[in-house]
């Protein structure tokens, strides 16, 4: 369990245990603003319930009708199916669909660090604890703005925090500059690096979370030099390490390639107001349900509701054929541990396809509910084979996505070598040969192959200006393997 999880646990049990002597003058019924932001526990209960809400924008739950979710699925890798095909740039996506998620819990977000800054320096504590606090606070903040700038291109900047006293005041509701957006967050980050450890416990921001973030937003003011600055610091620094591909994404992924992991404890959690969170069901959301598929003549289903075949699915958004071409099937390892295998065998022991292959060659079904080449990266095997929830830890950031920005931030900068010694490794852990040239398309399809569906090909694509034509060569939407067809993105969806 991670310390903000710890601290709010014990606020918590303060709360019961210690009632008798508090009822003595007055009552509490939940923490307010002023028992926040008047010691240093308090800081640290409020930074908690920051980290909270963070988690909540970046994963998926049943709860968001459209949220971050939308990212992952909107790009030239996907094929979705169901009653997402209406919301990718067709009838039902307009300007008032995701502001709840998208607009306003990033601008939570902000507001409540923006509390916690404001206030730490009236608070008394040691100066390396305060240095801290603020530091995360400031990552989060940073990381909120850059998301909006990311999304919107025009938002509003605004760093005071809401009291009491200036809930009602009049606002002057206008796009700031971006360039001044970019500086508060450059700001932000530069005081986060400067004060935060590399080696922190999971789920905790520390440095290289704070320097790929730096990077990230030096990119998109074309700063290449501070981006490949940045992401030279995080490899160079010692404190991470590429895993062997079949770990990337196992049951343990708090390991020395994650930058940052949200964290959830499903003893101290069950709601998104928790400790633990309420769960993500990013695993039942890419993969097909293959415990519907039917053999003739077999009575049972063959293959059984069970984790090793991601358990409970929803099959709403898969791997489309053009990011399958991007593989080299028979060499490159990401193919066999990022998704699941073609060939399905039986794990019903009432079934006469019991550890046997099931008959035929696939496709097993034409229902792409049922069988569709799917995603891995999410799947739980702790998880009740009954369930589409997981409380599985799943990657923000890694060291493999500093690899490869820093790999474009050199390449944009003039300096092919490195960018080739960066992309390499990647390629090489992969188990594939080394390139000898770089161009952006080279970037595009590594990036592609090794960051599908991990909520950054949307923003990629449009940072480098080839969001729609990707999104209309390639992404796909049907229910049936008959009914797949394309799409058509206009030029305004970018926004």
């Amino acid at each position: 369990m991670n310390k903000h999880i710890l601290l709010l646990v014990i606020g918590i049990m303060m709360i019961h245990t210690s009632c008798d002597s508090w009822l003595v003058e007055k009552q509490f019924d939940k923490i307010n603003s002023s028992t926040l932001y008047e010691s240093e526990q308090g800081l640290e209960i409020g930074l908690s319930g920051l980290y909270g809400l963070t988690r909540r924008f970046f994963r998926f739950n049943d709860s968001d009708a459209r949220g971050a979710y939308w990212y992952y699925c909107a790009t030239d890798l996907a094929l979705v199916r169901t009653w997402n095909e209406a919301e990718m740039y067709r009838s039902n996506m307009r300007a008032n669909a995701m502001p709840n998620e998208m607009w306003n819990r990033p601008y939570q977000m902000i507001d409540r660090a923006s509390g916690i800054i404001e206030n730490a320096p009236d608070i008394e504590m040691q100066e390396e604890t305060r240095e801290r606090i603020v530091s995360e606070a400031r990552v989060i903040r940073a990381w909120a703005y850059l998301r909006l700038l990311m999304t919107y291109d025009n938002i509003l900047l605004d760093s005071i925090p809401t009291t009491p006293q200036n809930a009602f005041d009049p606002v002057d509701y206008k796009p700031a500059d971006p360039k001044d957006v970019y500086g508060f967050i450059d700001r932000d980050l530069d005081y986060a690096i400067k004060h935060l450890e590399y080696k922190v416990d999971p789920g905790i921001i520390g440095q290289g979370l704070a320097r790929q973030l730096r990077a990230e937003s030096a990119m998109w003011q074309g700063d290449y030099e501070t981006a490949a600055r940045h992401t030279d610091e995080i490899i160079g620094s010692g404190q991470y390490k590429l895993m062997d591909i079949s770990e990337v994404f196992g049951n343990d992924i708090n390991h020395s390639e994650s930058l940052m992991a949200w964290q959830f404890d499903e003893l101290t959690g069950g709601s998104a107001t928790l400790a633990g969170g309420d769960g993500h069901v990013l695993g039942a959301c890419f993969q097909a349900r293959f415990y519907e598929i039917s053999i003739a003549g077999d009575p049972v289903a063959p293959i059984l509701e069970e984790a090793s075949y991601g358990g409970n699915c929803y099959g709403w958004t898969y791997p489309n054929d053009y990011l399958r071409s991007l593989y080299d099937e028979e060499k490159d390892k990401r193919f066999q541990f990022f998704f699941y295998p073609d060939t399905l065998y039986g794990n019903n022991p009432a079934s006469q396809y019991y550890e046997k292959k099931l008959p035929g060659d696939p496709p097993y079904s034409t229902q792409l509910r049922e069988y569709t080449w799917s995603l891995m990266k999410y799947r739980d095997m702790d998880k009740p084979a009954k369930r589409a929830l997981s409380y599985k830890p799943f990657m923000a950031y890694r060291l493999a996505e500093a690899y490869i920005l820093g790999a474009e931030a050199h390449w944009r900068n003039g300096n092919t070598p490195k960018a080739l010694e960066y992309l390499n490794a990647i390629r090489e852990r992969a188990g594939l040969e080394e390139l000898t040239s770089i161009d952006l398309e080279t970037i595009m399809d590594e990036h592609a192959r090794e960051l599908c569906f991990e909520g950054k090909r949307w923003f990629f694509l449009k940072r480098i200006g080839k969001l729609v034509e990707q999104v209309n060569k390639y992404h796909r939407f049907g229910s049936t393997t008959s009914s797949i067809v394309g799409t058509t993105m206009q030029e305004h969806m970018v926004r």
